[in-house]
């Protein structure tokens, strides 16, 4: 009886040396209570982050802005996952090397807030997603808020119509590329990657590779 007693104090001793040793637990982090777009984030049903579990979006809140900065895996284990920018009202962040997803919370009205998403992915061409949101994660009519660019966007008012209609028929599938960047999203399509050779060469004057839209009150008008 008195050699277990003493197996278990000295057990008890050891595990206790061996934790004092090892400092502190790094992982280990007080809980924290966020607000913002940071709030949105852990709220998130899934949909959009159906990789990263609650702990992992904790993981990568917590560490933001650290001297030490740890690398987080997605809960699929495929890749590993990174917070790039963050404010109130703003994240960016890349979920693999070929998904970011960048958010903010845009002020509707002094009582009604509207989340704008835009996923892209890189294969190898960027070509990107809009979503709207209330603050609920409840999906929106895109077009209330938002007419996505198409070609035609890229094509200026130069262009005769024989050129335009070439153009559009020969770029069936456009790669558009979209990014917030302070009150505007920019849109940015290079139709010159849709042709081989020097065939681009007969619309090179007619097209540009940015649309930049002006944002207000939660919509998005194309800026003159």
């Amino acid at each position: 009886m008195k050699s277990n007693l003493k197996f278990l104090i000295l057990s008890a001793v050891m595990m206790l040396s061996m934790m004092v040793k090892a400092g502190p637990v790094s992982d280990v982090v007080e809980p924290i209570t966020y607000d913002g777009i940071s709030k949105l984030f852990l709220e998130e049903k899934g949909d959009l982050f159906n990789s990263l579990s609650l702990s992992t979006r904790y993981e990568l809140l917590n560490y933001y802005g650290k001297e030490y900065k740890k690398d987080v895996v997605n809960d699929l284990e495929t890749s590993e996952t990174h917070l790039l920018k963050l404010t109130d009202d703003y994240m960016l962040i890349s979920t693999s090397s070929a998904r970011t997803v960048e958010m903010k919370m845009l002020p509707k009205s002094s009582r009604d807030t509207v989340v704008v998403v835009i996923e892209t992915v890189e294969t190898p061409y960027k070509d990107s997603r809009i979503t709207f949101y209330d603050t609920k994660w409840r999906q929106l009519e895109t077009a209330a808020f938002f007419t996505p660019p198409t070609v035609d966007d890229f094509i200026l008012p130069n262009a005769s119509n024989q050129l335009r209609e070439e153009l559009k028929s020969a770029v069936y599938f456009a790669m558009i590329e979209m990014k917030l960047e302070g009150n505007t999203l920019v849109a940015q399509c290079n139709l010159e990657d849709f042709f081989l050779g020097e065939s681009f060469t007969r619309y090179s004057s007619i097209v540009t590779k940015k649309v930049v839209y002006d944002i207000k009150k939660a919509k998005f008008k194309k800026a003159k």
